[in-house]
């Protein structure tokens, strides 16, 4: 993600993660300095189960409905 990041103006800092991966998805992107939102699905692999990251730019929803409101919020 890093060097994905690094590509482009604004670096980690002005990406945005959705995902439902809190392992793979969310909790490295938030590492970087991004926006990590995490999206639950009904059923986790073993391999993806991570803590939820204790950030300011880490944000749990409860499905993607509520994703433009996110993102109008942070703006």
């Amino acid at each position: 993600y890093a060097r994905i990041f690094g590509a482009f103006q604004g670096g980690a800092a002005a990406a945005m993660m959705v995902g439902n991966s809190m392992k793979s998805d969310v909790r490295p992107v938030v590492e970087l300095g991004g926006w990590g939102v995490y999206v639950p699905h009904g059923i986790v692999w073993e391999l993806e189960r991570a803590d939820p990251p204790v950030a300011p730019r880490y944000r749990a929803l409860a499905d993607l409905s509520e994703l433009p409101a996110l993102v109008a919020e942070i703006g």
